[in-house]
């Protein structure tokens, strides 16, 4: 097992918890986590200066720490930490995960109560026990007590990407008017584009982080400082989201940046690399062996050094872009500029509640060519679905509405319910006179996979489908995808010349990304729709790019990144197919 900087860095931390939760000598635990520190500050590979004698040269770091980095170089373990870790009980090691709770207040717990477990810190926290713990008292219960509790939530441990973003605007909008502030960015998950997020990530570049944690702490959003320090601060918002707050100095920005944003498996990819050609990449900057610090002004910069091509912050998950980036064979990813219509949006013809012209005056102020109403087929009552004479006159309203429109092309169209058994909720006749059909699931979720996927089948075989709306019906936070068999759906839909939705409604984002990669992969194509029930919702566009930059997707790949011409021949093209 190969063990860099970080690696060895967080072996001594965990040896310095586990001596304190052991009650051991204070001076040897600041020792661990001084050379802790030390270790993954250096600009070079501390195994490597172990196995030669030099690490004990360092500052800080003395015999005994150069003796157990070379037995971690050598062996990947460390004999005092897997004694320790049979000495302590797990679950006196499992409390060190709330927040508010580190090594010092465990052991006291322990000591005094005997408590070792988080079930029992909460039942002593519930019962008045813990006040009586030396150093403690009632607030300090009360605390741990809520820390435990957003603990066992659910949804303290992932949220939304479009909660997610709206938190991270609004904490970046208080920042930004720090003075002394130069640049703030989002990283982790959101910057990932992932589609939930664990916590936000913030990572600030001022010369003084004070004055951006005084900010942050009386941000309106905050209902509780966890920690603070000049550095670091860690919050929770008032809906259970927690907030961690980094300032850097501004020189070291970018590569704290980059740092923070990809997946732990990316980074450590990198730093292999780093390795291979003689460099140290850290939060700090890219560093030569002799300690020297490369220039980076931008992330480009980073991946240029390591002899890669630039790795947008979507694919960071180490899913084949690192061997990509090593080839130069990066896909040319899809922007948000690219899209040129939306091919998906209600209107108040049915549960939409912004009427066709709103709709179309703001895709225009988008800068789109085009956008399809789609409005719901009768099925879906609750929605107020069209029959199927209603939407011929939507059509012909429609049409009206197109001579008198300048600079935006309407499209009519509708979401069609794919009924129990494949077939449409509407008939052929009608679909037929429709320029865009979206075919969806809306009920009948628990089918079971042969069933559900042979009428999901059934529906793009009709000629007059498009496209299918939000494949696998899940609702984030609140339903899971029904039981189908979506390879089976992917190799059919580019069989068809059916195009496969993702649906950037942001309880929905479906496709996922995983699934629109494999769609990319089989030869279907996609359409990114917002599936928009008013004007102001076409907004959502941004969150269905990020899921198809997060599968791969380039230009060529989305229907709806194409002009109208190209798009029209497209759908003639796919119907005629399968006429």
């Amino acid at each position: 097992m190969t063990m860099d900087n970080a690696d060895i860095a967080s072996v001594f931390r965990e040896l310095a918890d586990l001596l304190e939760l052991k009650g051991e000598n204070p001076f040897k635990i600041r020792a661990y986590r001084r050379a802790a520190d030390t270790i993954e500050s250096l600009p070079e590979d501390a195994a490597a200066l172990a196995a030669e004698g030099r690490l004990k040269s360092i500052e800080g770091i003395g015999e005994a720490i150069e003796k157990k980095t070379a037995e971690l170089a050598g062996t990947g373990k460390l004999r005092l930490l897997e004694e320790l870790r049979h000495e302590v009980p797990p679950g006196l090691r499992d409390m060190l995960r709330i927040p508010g709770v580190g090594p010092r207040t465990a052991a006291a717990v322990f000591r005094h109560l005997g408590i070792a477990s988080v079930d029992e810190l909460e039942k002593a926290a519930r019962d008045g026990r813990l006040k009586d713990v030396p150093g403690m008292g009632t607030k300090t219960a009360e605390n741990i007590l809520r820390a435990v509790e957003r603990l066992r939530e659910e949804h303290w441990t992932r949220i939304p990407l479009g909660v997610a973003l709206m938190l991270a605007r609004s904490i970046l909008d208080t920042v930004a008017r720090v003075d002394g502030v130069r640049e703030a960015a989002a990283a982790g998950s959101l910057r990932r584009w992932r589609e939930t997020c664990g916590d936000l990530d913030i990572v600030v570049g001022a010369e003084k982080g004070g004055p951006v944690m005084e900010a942050v702490s009386a941000w309106h959003e905050v209902s509780e400082i966890l920690s603070v320090g000049e550095e670091r601060g860690s919050f929770a918002t008032r809906g259970g989201v927690n907030v961690d707050v980094w300032v850097v100095p501004p020189a070291e920005f970018v590569a704290a940046l980059h740092h923070a944003t990809g997946s732990k498996a990316h980074n450590v990819r990198l730093r292999g690399i780093a390795r291979e050609r003689g460099l140290k990449i850290n939060e700090h900057g890219v560093f030569l062996r002799d300690g020297g610090r490369l220039a980076v002004a931008t992330e480009e910069d980073i991946y240029a050094a390591l002899g890669l091509q630039y790795v947008p912050p979507e694919l960071r998950e180490d899913t084949g872009e690192i061997e990509a980036a090593l080839e130069g064979r990066l896909p040319d990813l899809v922007q948000e500029k690219d899209i040129l219509g939306d091919l998906h949006v209600h209107s108040d013809w049915s549960d939409g509640i912004s009427s066709i012209k709103a709709m179309a005056d703001a895709a225009r102020a988008r800068g789109y060519e085009y956008i399809a109403i789609c409005d719901h087929s009768r099925s879906l009552g609750i929605a107020g679905g069209l029959t199927g004479d209603e939407v011929l006159r939507q059509a012909e309203f429609i049409a009206d509405l197109r001579r008198h429109l300048d600079g935006i092309t309407v499209l009519c169209g509708i979401e069609v319910d794919i009924k129990k058994d494949g077939t449409l909720d509407l008939p052929d006749e009608v679909l037929a006179r429709l320029d865009v059909v979206v075919a969806s699931v809306h009920s009948s979720f628990k089918q079971s996979r042969e069933m559900m996927t042979e009428r999901i089948i059934r529906a793009m075989r009709n000629e007059n489908v498009d496209i299918i709306g939000h494949p696998t019906g899940r609702v984030l936070g609140r339903r899971d995808a029904y039981d189908v068999d979506m390879q089976r759906v992917i190799e059919e839909a580019a069989r068809c010349g059916v195009a496969l939705e993702i649906n950037a409604y942001p309880e929905r984002l479906d496709l996922d990304s995983g699934w629109a990669r494999r769609a990319k992969d089989a030869g279907a194509v996609l359409a990114v729709n917002t599936d928009s029930h008013s004007f102001d919702q076409l907004g959502y566009m941004i969150f269905g790019v990020g899921v198809a930059r997060r599968g791969w997707l380039e230009r060529s790949h989305v229907v709806n990144a194409w002009p109208l011409g190209r798009l029209r021949e497209w759908l003639s093209r796919s119907r005629n197919h399968r006429a």
